[in-house]
């Protein structure tokens, strides 16, 4: 299974999540529909949001409070993240859990960019990762994790990056 194609349900859901590596950790919000995603966090005080548009291949980090941004071309920052959207996993299936009220198909990968565990839902959506992903050949060990998850449509503006924000597009398509 490619990487991204692991992340990217074909349910709409909105879930609460919480991401955990060495000795940092973070969470929020993440709001998903096929080939789009919006994650929500706070970096201090700070509300930040990051735009995942497989779709349109953009990637947006945005500064609400400040109406401004940053977006790159999807596959760049793929790309620079070690190369995601080419990372094929090769796991097999390791069980049945319930994780939070949903039943879980746990899967076990043992060689690749990533060796460690995930888990999925019945109708595709990543509830759990853990283990080790290798990043410019530095593993790093880390956790995400879903909670009070709702399969609820959301309002398709909540992906697009809002126009009246300014900010720098990196792009290397000729789009």
């Amino acid at each position: 299974m490619n990487a991204l194609d692991l992340v990217d349900a074909k349910v709409e859901y909105q879930a609460d999540y919480r991401l955990v590596s060495g000795r940092w950790s973070f969470g929020g919000k993440v709001i998903h529909a096929p080939h789009r995603e919006r994650w929500e966090f706070l970096n201090g005080a700070t509300p930040q949001i990051l735009l995942l548009r497989r779709d349109l291949d953009e990637a947006a980090m945005l500064w609400p409070l400040r109406r401004w941004y940053m977006s790159a071309d999807f596959s760049l920052l793929s790309t620079l993240i070690g190369g995601l959207d080419r990372e094929v996993l090769h796991g097999r299936e390791a069980g049945i859990e319930k994780m939070g009220g949903e039943t879980a198909i746990r899967y076990h990968v043992d060689k690749g960019g990533f060796i460690g565990d995930f888990w999925r839902s019945q109708d595709g959506i990543l509830l759990k990762a853990k283990g080790k992903m290798t990043y410019n050949g530095i593993p790093t060990e880390g956790e995400l994790a879903l909670t009070n998850i709702r399969r609820v449509k959301s309002d398709p503006s909540l992906f697009d990056r809002p126009t009246d924000y300014f900010g720098i597009p990196f792009k290397t398509n000729n789009r």
